[in-house]
């Protein structure tokens, strides 16, 4: 019977903890620093958006390539 006593008062103990944490956060300018994380994730998104476009550009232009030689060694072979 002890045990589940023990077991509630560690509950509650850690669920105001939570609560003295949180509070502590948002007192302390909690907002400003998830603010700046969200805009340093956002640039991190368009800088993967450019590098996604270079990478198309890229595979775009090796594909042509490809098709070019390709169709030198199809030509090649029917003379």
């Amino acid at each position: 019977m002890a045990q589940k006593g023990g077991n509630l008062k560690r509950f509650i103990l850690i669920v105001i903890f939570l609560v003295v944490v949180s509070a502590a956060f948002v007192l302390l300018g909690g907002g400003n620093l998830l603010k700046s994380a969200g805009t340093w994730i956002g640039g991190l998104g368009s800088k993967a958006e450019n590098m996604k476009g270079k990478i198309e550009e890229g595979a775009t232009s090796v594909e042509k390539k490809a098709e070019k030689v390709k169709e030198a060694v199809t030509s090649g072979e029917k003379k």
